[in-house]
């Protein structure tokens, strides 16, 4: 009943203007499918525009509104700039607007000079972002939105999917080459990584290389940024191959025409069936800069609801064919809305001059009433009278088009400042077979964006739309290899933890001996005190054994281990390294340059430089940990993404293999190098005291042959942890090994060659009681000072103890007396004159007597 009372208000409205009004024209020009792009199914539902229009007694009154012959730009710019100046030649009639061109190729030369002949052109199918700029075209409209809403569509639909890497095939026309640039940058802004293929038209049906598809970069997730010619000529190419849903995505613009793959619409292009093409679009994601539709049932201010609109153009497409037409009816809407955009602008500009007077029109519109050359004014005429030179009607009828704002069927119609057409909505759907038939692919609108700001916006499903429903066979790969932590073997991290535990249970048996033994004369001699922080070190060094290897992939767990690894390896290694180095300063101290005169260097005294030297490596540990710029958190490290390793797992993605590694940037690899640096100057103090002190022959009073051969093994420990810590490698394993192993050793061979000879010589002389024999002079405790001395000056005191002897004979026998003091001379002691001998209570050696003759025995 409404379309019957609908159909019969127009009926009379059309006969009354029929015999009352004149002519209004404006030239409608679309591009047919030989084209790029087909938008000649928007013809009808202009058409359809035209008759409400002007039935409606209340717009153009006086006035029918009807198009000049439809022009056919085949999306060429050539081609359109042509017809354009054609139309408006004579003996054409006068046009008010131009309704096109079709497609952005075709708009954009025709929206550059069309302002100088004083007509707005307002197309219904031109997204290319340029056409914004008001200064290049100032009078140029559109009902379709920029691709300005493209990018943060594309970045929110691929962030959606957790997409990471992204291939464009780029048709070398402005319209795509733009829409590349615009969407590069955000994209990887967005940490999305872009790869483009520039392909010209047209494409060779076979033949290409699988270089064309990156197939060496292993991308899965394609756009087809293309006209719908060359896009099935890829997508064919794409399918003989095999990149195929669910391995790899695929996406493609939504406004290509309706069965675009088939050869109904573009024959003989391709060696690929559309039954094929069909299976290969299945799940393929098509994005339609779409406006926000209105209910089917709403209100719309140009006398019809959506779902009324959808009746009568297709009764007016007639074939059945043309009425499932995606695409007509989806261009359609917006054509409508774009003659009604004219219309009213058109009305608003009649009823202005009907109204006002010049300087009201001028005034209010601030448009210019002179010509800048001529000097000629310019007059405010009838909408018929109008004609190309007039610039102020032009400016009028564009001051109008600025404020458009009305309901149309394809939504809120207005502009911004640049001419384009308010829209934040951004529609996406998929092809889908229906059952698995082939010859029907229909379009399964899933999920929608909506613009947050004019580079963000936020992407929603559809209600009962989800991920699942999307992708039944799971979300396509992206093509970034997956990531596959790998931890150390089985067959290192037992041996490894076997050593691990012999060296604690030795560090064990080497501290009770340490400690039960410290009283032995083969102990004591050597510091015992000093042997606890070696036992110490070696406790760090084989408990971090134990974390370094730790087979797991848990990232909390490798923090563990990366903080546990660099406090005790450090901590440890700088306790029992400065005890040695300690140990091996003390035995040059006594045999540098020997006097009797030099002091006695107590154990407190060498317990405290220990650790002094070992608070440096101590106090870069705790830095370390403490600094968060420092710390070293687990870092993952591709083993495999730079080499040659192929592997794939079940779904054909690469695998990445990746290992946790604990330096993560330039600052933490400076600071490791500064600890190296600091442990490679204990070593270097010790290499230099070991070949100071190489000919010391005493084994048991003291540890230097030992301590040196420790020092030169630890310095080769220390060198292959440098190289292996600084530089990481793929073979973590064989790193690992070097490394613990080094530490192992290092740590070993100072506790063996420390402790093992006195666990010797105690076995042979339980007692400990004799340090040396040297011709049958045996010398005890009470014949020793703490200031040890070398062999060979041991056997000059000797020899001067001899001498001693003989004078005190002479003295005895009446010779000479000579008086022996104890050494300082403010510490003078008696001797008996029949004694060879200090007296035993002094505390003064034979070794430290020094004598002084004179001619009479005088009491000391």
């Amino acid at each position: 009943m409404c379309v019957t009372s609908i159909a019969l208000t127009l009926l009379l409205g059309c006969l009354f203007k029929a015999v009352h009004s004149q002519e209004l024209k404006y030239a409608l020009f679309t591009s047919g499918p030989t084209g790029g792009f087909d938008s000649s199914g928007a013809v009808p539902a202009i058409e359809l525009a035209e008759e409400l229009i002007n039935a409606d007694s209340s717009i153009l009154p006086g006035y029918n509104l009807t198009h000049t012959p439809v022009v056919d730009t085949m999306c060429d710019r050539t081609v359109s700039l042509n017809e354009y100046f054609d139309a408006i030649s004579p003996p054409h009639p006068t046009v008010l607007g131009l309704l096109g061109c079709g497609c952005s190729v075709a708009s954009t030369p025709v929206a550059e000079i069309i302002h100088h002949n004083s007509i707005s052109q307002i197309s219904y199918a031109s997204s290319l972002t340029e056409l914004s700029n008001r200064e290049r075209f100032p009078n140029f409209f559109r009902t379709y939105p920029s691709d300005t809403i493209f990018t943060p569509a594309i970045v929110s639909l691929i962030r959606e999917y957790g997409w990471k890497r992204i291939a464009f095939i780029t048709q070398d026309e402005r319209l795509f080459t733009e829409t590349l640039t615009q969407v590069q940058d955000p994209l990887e802004e967005a940490g999305i990584e872009v790869a483009n293929r520039m392909i010209s038209s047209p494409l060779p049906i076979t033949g290409l290389s699988a270089n064309f598809f990156f197939e060496d970069k292993d991308y899965r997730v394609f756009f087809i940024n293309t006209y719908s010619a060359i896009g099935k000529q890829i997508i064919c190419e794409a399918y003989l191959r095999g990149y195929t849903y669910p391995k790899y995505a695929w996406l493609t613009y939504g406004w290509y025409q309706d069965r675009w793959w088939t050869e109904e619409v573009y024959p003989e292009l391709t060696n690929c069936t559309d039954n094929q093409l069909a299976e290969f679009l299945h799940r393929s994601i098509a994005l339609q800069l779409l406006p926000n539709l209105n209910e089917l049932n709403a209100t719309t201010d140009t006398g019809l609801t959506p779902r009324d609109f959808d009746s009568r153009y297709k009764r007016k497409l007639g074939t059945p064919q043309a009425q499932d037409n995606d695409t007509f009816i989806f261009l359609a809407t917006i054509a409508y809305d774009a003659i009604w955009t004219l219309a009213l602008a058109l009305n608003r500009t009649n009823e202005m001059v009907g109204s006002l007077t010049r300087e009201e029109i001028l005034n209010m519109t601030q448009c210019g009433g002179t010509d800048e050359e001529t000097g000629v004014e310019w007059e405010v005429v009838s909408l018929e009278n109008f004609i190309y030179s007039n610039q102020l009607m032009g400016c009028i009828i564009r001051w109008n088009l600025e404020r458009t704002n009305f309901v149309g069927i394809s939504g809120q119609i207005n502009f911004d400042n640049d001419g384009s057409r308010v829209v934040d909505i951004v529609e996406f759907f998929q092809y889908r077979l229906i059952n698995n038939d082939l010859s029907i692919l229909s379009r399964e609108y899933f999920g929608f964006t909506q613009n947050i700001n004019e580079s963000q916006a936020e992407f929603f499903y559809k209600s009962g739309k989800s991920n699942i429903t999307t992708f039944e066979g799971g979300v396509p790969p992206d093509g970034t290899p997956v990531p596959q932590f790998v931890t150390y073997h089985l067959a290192l991290v037992i041996p490894y933890y076997i050593l691990a535990v012999a060296g604690l249970i030795f560090c064990t048996v080497c501290l009770v001996f340490n400690f039960t033994q410290r009283k032995k004369r083969v102990v004591k001699i050597t510091s015992p005190n000093i042997n606890y922080f070696i036992i110490a070190g070696a406790y760090f060094n084989y408990i971090g054994i134990f974390f370094r290897v730790l087979p797991s992939t848990d990232y909390e767990l490798n923090a563990i281990r990366c903080y546990a690894d660099y406090l005790l390896n450090t901590i440890g290694y700088s306790l029992a390294f400065s005890a040695i180095l300690v140990k091996m300063g003390r035995v040059y101290y006594i045999f540098h340059n020997p006097s009797l005169s030099k002091k006695t260097l107590n154990d407190w005294k060498l317990v405290l430089l220990v650790l002094s030297i070992s608070s440096v490596g101590v106090l870069l540990s705790v830095l370390q940990i403490s600094v968060p710029q420092l710390q070293p958190n687990p870092y993952p490290l591709s083993l495999t993404e730079d080499s040659q390793d192929k592997r794939r797992n079940e779904f054909g993605e690469r695998i990445n293999q990746m290992v946790y590694y604990c330096i993560s940037d330039t600052i933490q690899t400076i600071y490791v190098a500064v600890t190296l640096v600091y442990l490679a100057i204990l070593q270097i103090i010790g290499i230099i005291l070991a070949i100071q002190t190489r000919k010391v022959k005493i084994k048991l009073l003291n540890d230097s042959k030992y301590i040196a051969a420790v020092i030169y093994i630890s310095s080769i420990s220390l060198v292959l942890i440098a190289i292996v810590t600084i530089v990481p490698g793929i073979y973590i394993n064989l790193i690992e090994a070097i490394f613990s192993g080094s530490l192992l050793v290092a740590t070993t061979f100072s506790l063996g060659l420390i402790f093992i000879p006195k666990m010797v010589s105690l076995y042979r002389d339980p007692e400990g009681e004799y340090v040396f024999n040297t011709a049958g002079n045996t010398l005890n405790t009470n014949e020793m000072n703490l200031n040890l001395v070398s062999g060979e000056v041991t056997t000059q005191m000797r020899e001067r103890i001899v001498e001693l002897e003989n004078l005190l004979k002479d003295c005895q026998n009446g010779g000479k007396l000579t008086c022996p003091t104890c050494y300082p001379e403010d510490q003078p002691i008696t001797i008996d004159a029949n004694s060879s001998s200090a007296p035993a209570d002094t505390g003064c050696s034979v070794t430290v007597i020094k004598t002084e003759q004179v001619e009479e025995c005088t009491p000391c």
